[in-house]
């Protein structure tokens, strides 16, 4: 429960657009800043 983790459940490169899911490597990169 204190482990921050998310999941995706389809491929982000699946979809046109190579800024469609930005938001999720962003999120993993401040995650990775803060643990």
């Amino acid at each position: 429960e204190s482990r921050p983790v998310f999941a995706v459940q389809w491929h982000p490169e699946a979809a046109p657009g190579p800024y469609d899911t930005e938001f999720l490597f962003d999120t993993f990169l401040k995650l990775m800043e803060i643990h």
